[in-house]
């Protein structure tokens, strides 16, 4: 061996043995570093997290320095206990992009830790410290890699585990010890009560096949990347899926009151996201067993809203519910399009508030006094409004079947678009 190539590996030697004295301290450092500024990871905020996450940090740190000298791989066990982590922090709802950014971090501070450990007026050491970096990135490469397999695995259902949970909560069967075995097997918290939604993007085909073309596959990884970003439940762990090209999420729930933290969620997801996706909820209902009940709403949700161009918002089934009725009579769609058409058309030319006026006389359950606070004009010019509603659609508003029918006719026209 030349004077030169035992310089640069007693070099190599010397910065690795001064960064192993703090190796300890320096994973610590990592994990404050992640937790502190990535999204989705105050999941270390636990002391056993905490600890396994720092013996993970050091564990890298340690690979790294052990193969400076003789160039050796990573080794197969610390590839496998990446693929553990990475498939431990999707059921945790951190994100490929988190991850991604969470090894950027261990291999900026252990670069850090390089420039701190090479003496700069020594040319060997600084040689040493180019070395070191190029490795650190090789290392971030190849378990970033490693991870994002495991991140694939778990998000297209081939993560075996999690399909099976998601199968069984689906089927009904989710108040079960056979169903809790599996969650404590994935480190999911699952909570005694789930909203089901139901994420449809327009460019994914349907068909739940393994040999979908790559751009819809690419689109799907991309909705449920956004989906473990901005479906954030407060109680228990969001549980999320792929089922007939469309993205299924388990959102746990404390009570009725926590739709409203669901809507808020989806409606910020729909906006992150680059492509349109129709997006269709369950209601609230109690119990694990009641989760298929649940799916089968949002499944009819989301078709209806699919098929009625709603894109943007997440749709219950009770909120679609006479679309649901009229679907299946064409005679009774046109009957209530036609309902309202007069009065769309009056006040777009007259620029008049027929249709607001419509609105306001049934929130307040038919009440003129009521109607006419609401609107903030004189009770007689509800009773004219009203009057000139019968006259233009040949419904008497003061009349409840008629009045119902035009009720049905703007729950409608609130669906879709007006003509």
């Amino acid at each position: 061996m030349s004077r030169v190539a035992v310089s640069s590996v007693e070099a190599l030697r010397t910065v690795a043995q001064r960064i192993a004295v703090r190796q300890d301290e320096l994973a610590r450092t990592v994990v404050e570093r992640v937790r502190t500024d990535i999204v989705g990871y105050a999941i270390v905020a636990g002391e056993p997290e905490f600890d396994e996450a720092v013996r993970y940090a050091s564990a890298n740190i340690e690979s790294l320095l052990s193969g400076l000298e003789g160039g050796e791989p990573i080794s197969a066990q610390l590839l496998r206990e990446t693929r553990r982590m990475a498939q431990q922090l999707v059921s945790r709802g951190v994100s490929l992009s988190g991850m991604h950014h969470g090894g950027r971090v261990w291999g900026a501070a252990v670069w850090e830790a390089v420039l701190a450990a090479a003496r700069p007026d020594h040319p060997e050491e600084r040689e040493a410290a180019l070395e070191i970096g190029s490795r650190i990135w090789h290392h971030v490469d190849i378990t970033s890699t490693t991870a994002a397999l495991a991140y694939l695995d778990e998000v297209t259902d081939r993560g075996l585990l999690a399909r099976e949970l998601m199968d069984t909560l689906l089927a009904g069967r989710g108040d079960t010890e056979f169903a809790y075995r599996l969650a404590n097997s994935l480190h999911l918290r699952l909570g005694e009560r789930h909203v089901v939604v139901l994420i449809r993007g327009d460019e994914v085909a349907i068909e739940d096949a393994t040999d979908r073309p790559l751009a819809p596959r690419v689109a799907l990884d991309y909705i449920v990347e956004a989906a473990r970003n901005y479906l954030r439940p407060t109680a228990g762990s969001l549980l999320a899926g792929i089922r007939l090209g469309d993205l299924v999420a388990l959102y746990p729930v404390d009570d009725p009151e926590d739709l409203q933290r669901v809507r808020r969620d989806c409606q910020a997801l729909a906006r992150a996201l680059s492509i349109d996706v129709s997006i269709g909820m369950s209601g609230w209902h109690p119990g694990l067993a009641q989760i298929a009940v649940a799916y089968a709403e949002a499944r009819e949700a989301v078709d209806i809203a699919v098929g009625t161009g709603i894109r943007g918002r997440a749709i219950s089934l009770e909120e679609v519910l006479v679309d649901h009725m009229v679907r299946s009579s064409p005679h009774a769609q046109r009957m209530l399009d036609g309902a309202l058409r007069p009065l769309f058309d009056y006040d777009r030319v007259h620029r008049s508030e027929l249709v607001e006026t419509l609105r306001a006389y049934l929130a307040a359950d038919a009440n003129l006094t009521k109607c006419a606070r609401l609107l903030n004009v004189h009770p007689n010019t509800v009773v004219y409004r009203l009057r000139r509603i019968r006259e233009l659609t040949g419904r008497d508003p003061r009349a409840m079947d008629e009045l119902l029918v035009l009720f049905l006719a703007l729950k409608l026209a609130e669906l879709k678009p007006p003509w």
